[in-house]
C-alpha cells in the first residue's frame, strides 16, 4: 500500500510536468524595433502598458494594478523566486537590472546568481486583458511564485461590496468577481498550481498565489505565460473561460497584431527625421501616447481619456476617464499628424453626451429651465451605468472652456480632412454649442465670459472665474472663426452673416480688455469693471497662437514671457515668479505644465522666435526620457527640474504640449484639404543640415517633404506617392539679416515674396505639385547664434542662458539674453569667420563665451553685440 501511494504521487508530479510542459508556449520573435528605449531600471519609476479595453499600471520593479475597463481586478501583482528547495524568497525587485520599452512591449530583466528572467509585458491592442510572458533561464531547479490582491472594483466614484475569489483548476487562474457577477476576471497561467487557498466568499487580508516550477533547460525554447482577461460586463463564466483560453492559445498571434497596430500608426501618420534623435523619438512616442488614449468602454463606447496613473488602494487610475477639454486639445495635436480617424472617433463620442432638454441631466419638473442646452460635457467616469453620474454627481458639465474647445477642434478637424459629410452630420450639434456659447455673453460685447457659464482655464485660486478669462475667450473668438467656415458648407446663411459681423467684433473686444500698454503684455484676465491681471501669465499666449490678436503686441507679449521669471531649463512657468501669487508647487499658480508648451510653444513660431520655440519643445520633450519611458507626467515645480508628488504620471496634454508647437511651429506644416493645399513652413535651427516630413496626409493624396540646409544653400524636394495634384506653399524662416540671391523651381528662376520679421526673415512662394518637384534657394549665410539642447538633470534649478530676443540694425545684431553672473555660458555661432567685433561676449573656439558682471543668484539682463563685416 505505501508502495502505491508513492507510485501515485509520482504520477501526479509527472502529470503536472507533463500538463505544465503543454501549456509553454514556444519562443518567438520578439521584433527588433528602432522606437526601443532602454535604460537600468528604477525600482519605484512609473511604468504602463495599455491598449484599447485593458491597462497595466506599475512600476519598472514589476509591481502593478491591472484595469479591463472599467474595473480595476487586481493590485500588487508581484513575482518572487525560489531556487531549489528553499524556503527563502528571492524578491524581483530586489534583482531589477534593466528596461526595455517599444510600443507594444514593456521587458524587465532580473539577474540572480543561478539564473536570469526577462519578463515581456503586453497589452492585446483589441482584447480585454493583458499578457506576460517570461523568458527563463537558470542553471537549477526554479519556482516562480506570482501573488496579487484581487480589488475588483469599479472606477470612481462607483462602489460595491459582495467581491470574492477563488482558483479554478481546470484553466489554472483564480477567478475573481462579485456576487451580481457585473464583470467576472481569470488571472493565472496554463502551467500554474494553486498555493493560496483563500475562502471564496470574501477577499483574503494577504495576496493569492499561484507557482510554477521550471527545471533546467525546460524552458530554454519556451515562454511562460501569465494572462488576465475576462468580460468587463455580466457574461456567463464559459463564455470568460472561452476569452481566456482563446488569448492564452493566440499569444504570438496578439503579440503580432499589437506590433502591427502601432508600425501602422508610425507608417500611416506624419514621419518626421530631424538632427535631433532624442526629439525623432518623443515624437513618435508622442503618436503613442495620444494613441494609447482611446478606451473602448464596453457600456460608453469609444473615446479618448485624459490620461494614466496609479490609483493605489483607491478607484482613480490617473485621469483616465472621458474629459471633452482634454480630448479636444489633443485631438488638434492629433490632426497635426494626420490621426483623422480617431480624432472623428473621439469628436463623435463627445457629442452623446452634449447637453440637451432632458439629457443626460435630468429635469427635476416639467416646468424646470434648462439654461444650458448645448453645452459640451466636461467628464465623464467609466463607471457611468454602474452608476448614475450625470444625475447624481455634479462634475459633468462644470467647465465652461470645454464647448468653445470643441468648435475649434470641429473646425481644425475639417480644415485638415475636407469631411463635409461629418460636418453635416454634426451641425446641429455645431450650432447648439455655439448658441451656449454666445448665450454667456452677458455685457453685449461679443466675448462669452465666465459669468454663470463654469469654470475657465484655472480651478482654484485668486483668479479662478474671473469674468473675462484670456484663455478662454480666445477659444470663443476662433470657434466663431471656425463656426463661420462650417457653415458656409452647411448652407447655414443665417449662421454664416451672424459669424461674419461677430468674429471682428469678439477680436476687438479681447484687444480692448487684455492689453497692457504700460507693461508691454496681454493680460490673463479681466474683472467685470475692466481691471487687468498685470501678472504675467502663460495663458495669455493662446489669443496669440490663433492669431487673433495684433502682430506687433504679440511679439511684444512673447518677448517679455521669454524672460527668466517665467522660462525655466524644463519648461515655462504658468505664472512669472515675480508675482505676489507665485508659488512654485501650487497646481495653478507658479508650477510648470508641459501642457501649457503647448500655448506658448506654438504662439513663440508664430512669432518667429524660432530660437525659443524650440527650446520650448524640446526642454517638454526631454521629459519623455526622464520619468516614465515614452510618456509625460502632468505637473512638475516652478523652481526645481521634479514631478509635483500630485501629477498624475502619464498625461495626454502633456505630450501635445510638445507635439504641437513641433509640427505647427518648428516644422511648419499646415494641411488645408478644402483647398487642396499643403503649407511648409520650416523654422528649424541654422545647425540642422535636414529636415524629412514623410506621409502627409491631404485629401486622396500622400506627400513626402525633404529639406538639405547647406550654408548658402537650401533645397526643397516635394514628392507626391499617391492621389491627386495638390498646392505647395514654401514658406521658410532664414536668420535674422539672410539676403537672398535666387531661387528655381523645377529648374524654373522664380522671385519669392520676402517678408521681414523682427526674429527671422522669411521667404514664399507657391506652386503646384503634380508628381515632384524641387526648389533650390541660394542665399548669402549671414552671422546667427543658436543653443545647443543639453539635458537638465532632475532636481536642477533654473541655470542656463536664456535668449530673449534679437535684433539687427544694419550690420549690427543685438542678442537680448538673462543669465546668472559671473558664470561661463557657451552659445553658438554660425559663421563666425564673418564677424568684425563682439561686445558682451568673447569668441574662442568657435562658440561665445558669455560672463555676465554682477553679484548675487539672481537673473540679470545682458547684451550682446556683434558686428557683422
Amino acid at each position: 500500500m505505501k508502495q502505491l501511494k508513492i507510485f501515485f504521487a509520482i504520477l501526479s508530479i509527472v502529470q503536472i510536468t507533463i500538463s505544465a510542459q503543454d501549456g509553454l508556449i514556444k519562443k518567438f520573435q520578439i521584433k527588433q524595433n528602432d522606437l526601443t528605449l532602454t535604460r537600468p531600471a528604477q525600482s519605484i519609476q512609473y511604468m504602463d502598458k495599455i491598449g484599447n479595453k485593458a491597462a497595466l499600471l506599475g512600476f519598472e520593479n514589476g509591481s502593478f494594478e491591472m484595469w479591463i475597463w472599467p474595473w480595476k481586478v487586481l493590485r500588487n501583482f508581484e513575482i518572487q523566486f525560489f531556487v531549489g528547495t528553499t524556503t527563502q524568497p528571492i524578491l524581483a525587485k530586489d534583482i531589477l537590472r534593466d528596461i526595455s520599452v517599444t510600443p507594444e512591449a514593456t521587458t524587465l530583466t532580473f539577474v540572480y546568481e543561478s539564473f536570469t528572467v526577462k519578463e515581456i509585458i503586453f497589452i492585446p491592442h483589441d482584447e480585454p486583458g493583458a499578457i506576460i510572458l517570461l523568458d527563463v533561464n537558470t542553471t537549477t531547479p526554479l519556482t516562480i511564485v506570482p501573488g496579487f490582491m484581487p480589488v475588483m472594483q469599479p472606477q470612481w466614484p462607483a462602489g460595491i461590496g459582495g467581491q470574492y475569489s477563488y482558483w479554478d483548476d481546470n484553466v489554472k487562474a483564480y477567478v475573481i468577481s462579485e456576487s451580481q457577477q457585473r464583470g467576472l476576471f481569470l488571472c493565472g497561467s496554463p502551467v500554474a498550481q494553486q498555493m493560496a487557498a483563500p475562502p471564496a466568499h470574501m477577499f483574503a487580508d494577504n495576496p493569492i498565489q499561484f507557482k510554477i516550477d521550471i527545471k533546467p533547460g525546460e524552458a530554454k525554447n519556451n515562454f511562460i505565460p501569465i494572462v488576465i482577461a475576462g468580460s468587463p460586463v455580466k457574461t456567463k463564466y464559459d463564455s470568460v473561460k472561452s476569452l481566456y483560453k482563446n488569448i492564452t492559445a493566440n499569444v504570438e498571434d496578439l503579440y503580432n497584431k499589437t506590433y502591427e497596430h502601432y508600425k501602422n500608426l508610425r507608417k500611416s501618420t506624419v514621419e518626421v527625421i530631424t538632427p535631433d534623435e532624442k526629439l525623432n523619438l518623443a515624437f513618435e512616442y508622442g503618436k503613442v501616447a495620444l494613441n494609447n488614449l482611446m478606451v473602448d468602454n464596453p457600456t460608453l463606447g469609444n473615446g479618448l481619456v485624459a490620461g494614466y496613473g496609479l490609483s493605489g488602494g483607491g478607484g482613480r487610475p490617473g485621469f483616465a476617464w472621458f474629459f471633452g477639454g482634454d480630448a479636444f486639445i489633443n485631438s488638434l495635436a492629433m490632426n497635426s499628424y494626420g490621426d483623422y480617424s480617431t480624432v472623428r472617433s473621439a469628436l463623435e463620442f463627445t457629442q452623446k453626451w452634449q447637453r440637451q432638454d432632458n439629457f443626460p441631466i435630468r429635469k427635476k419638473s416639467k416646468e424646470e429651465k434648462n439654461i444650458d442646452v448645448g453645452k459640451m460635457s466636461h467628464e465623464l467616469s467609466q463607471s457611468d451605468g454602474l452608476i448614475d453620474w450625470w444625475n447624481d454627481y455634479h462634475y459633468g458639465y462644470n467647465h465652461a472652456d470645454t464647448s468653445p474647445w470643441y468648435l475649434v477642434a470641429m473646425g481644425d478637424y475639417f480644415r485638415k480632412t475636407g469631411d463635409v459629410e461629418f460636418i453635416k452630420k454634426s451641425w446641429k450639434s455645431i450650432v447648439q454649442a455655439y448658441n451656449w456659447s454666445k448665450s454667456k455673453d452677458s455685457n453685449g460685447d461679443g466675448l462669452m465670459d465666465l459669468k454663470g457659464a463654469g469654470l475657465g482655464v484655472l480651478e482654484f485660486g485668486a483668479l479662478v472665474k474671473i469674468f473675462n478669462d484670456n484663455y478662454t475667450q480666445s477659444l470663443w473668438t476662433q470657434g466663431i472663426k471656425e463656426v463661420n467656415l462650417m457653415a458656409k458648407y452647411c448652407d447655414d446663411k443665417e449662421i454664416e452673416k451672424e459669424t461674419e459681423i461677430l468674429y471682428p467684433k469678439a477680436q476687438q473686444t479681447l484687444e480692448k480688455i487684455f492689453w497692457i500698454d504700460d507693461l508691454g503684455f496681454y493680460s490673463f484676465g479681466a474683472a467685470e469693471d475692466g481691471k487687468q491681471v498685470r501678472e504675467k501669465n502663460i495663458y495669455s499666449s493662446a489669443s496669440i497662437l490663433f492669431g487673433l490678436m495684433n502682430n506687433e503686441r504679440s511679439v511684444s507679449t512673447i518677448e517679455k514671457f521669454n524672460e527668466s521669471d517665467m522660462v525655466t531649463d524644463w519648461g515655462v512657468r504658468n505664472l512669472s515668479n515675480k508675482s505676489s501669487m507665485y508659488e512654485p508647487m501650487n497646481y495653478n499658480y507658479g508650477t510648470i505644465w508641459p501642457f501649457t508648451s503647448y500655448f506658448i510653444g506654438a504662439a513663440q513660431f508664430y512669432t518667429h522666435f524660432n530660437l525659443q520655440g524650440l527650446e520650448t519643445v524640446r526642454k517638454s520633450a526631454q521629459h519623455v526620457f526622464d520619468y516614465g519611458l515614452g510618456i509625460v507626467p502632468e505637473v512638475f515645480s516652478g523652481d526645481i527640474n521634479t514631478k509635483l508628488g500630485e501629477a498624475y504620471h502619464n498625461q495626454g496634454f502633456s505630450v501635445s504640449g510638445y507635439v504641437f508647437p513641433m509640427i505647427r511651429g518648428l516644422i511648419g506644416l499646415d494641411v488645408d484639404a478644402l483647398n487642396n493645399k499643403i503649407t511648409f513652413s520650416p523654422k528649424i535651427p541654422v545647425d540642422w543640415k535636414f529636415l524629412k516630413v514623410h506621409n502627409v496626409n491631404i485629401g486622396s493624396a500622400i506627400v513626402n517633404l525633404d529639406l538639405i540646409n547647406e550654408n548658402g544653400r537650401m533645397v526643397f524636394l516635394a514628392k507626391k506617392i499617391s492621389g491627386r495634384n495638390i498646392q505647395i506653399e514654401f514658406s521658410p524662416d532664414l536668420p535674422l539679416g539672410t539676403e537672398s540671391n535666387s531661387m528655381h523651381v523645377n529648374g524654373q528662376p522664380v522671385k519669392p515674396a520676402l517678408i521681414h520679421h523682427k526674429q527671422a526673415e522669411q521667404l514664399k512662394i507657391t506652386f503646384d505639385l503634380e508628381e515632384e518637384s524641387s526648389v533650390v534657394l541660394m542665399y548669402k549665410p549671414t552671422v546667427s547664434v543658436f543653443l545647443q539642447d543639453h539635458m537638465t538633470p532632475i532636481g536642477a534649478t533654473n541655470e542656463e542662458l536664456k535668449i530673449v530676443s534679437q535684433n539687427l540694425d544694419g550690420k549690427k545684431l543685438t542678442v537680448h539674453c538673462e543669465g546668472k553672473p559671473n558664470k561661463d555660458y557657451e552659445l553658438e555661432i554660425m559663421n563666425y569667420e564673418l564677424v568684425k567685433s563682439i561686445s558682451g561676449a568673447e569668441l574662442k573656439d568657435g562658440k561665445l563665451i558669455v560672463n555676465i558682471p554682477g553679484t548675487g543668484n539672481d537673473f540679470l539682463k545682458h547684451e550682446i553685440e556683434v558686428e557683422v563685416r
